[in-house]
């Protein structure tokens, strides 16, 4: 049976947090800090009766990452020490 997407009463899409992952291209590690991060205004995540883990409005989601895209850090594993 595959997996439908869930909703609220307002017919609002909602994502786990892994789906966050996959669509946007960022660890849980990363998704973790941006949550954890109350200046961030990652948007606030629905938490469905009888259930503990929150889920997410995918437009939110979207609309966020796309004000705030991702920066690849500098790889300092790389570097010679007379480069730094």
């Amino acid at each position: 049976m595959p997996d439908e997407p869930t909703t609220t009463r307002s017919g609002e899409d909602l994502m786990t947090i892994a789906e966050i992952c996959a669509e946007h291209g960022v660890s849980r590690q990363t998704l973790h800090t941006i949550r954890a991060n109350p200046d961030s205004g990652f948007p606030a995540g629905v938490v469905a009766p009888g259930s503990t883990r929150p889920k997410y409005p995918r437009q939110e989601v979207a609309d966020y990452f796309t004000a705030n895209p991702l920066r690849p850090g500098r790889r300092t594993d790389l570097e010679r020490p007379d480069e730094q």
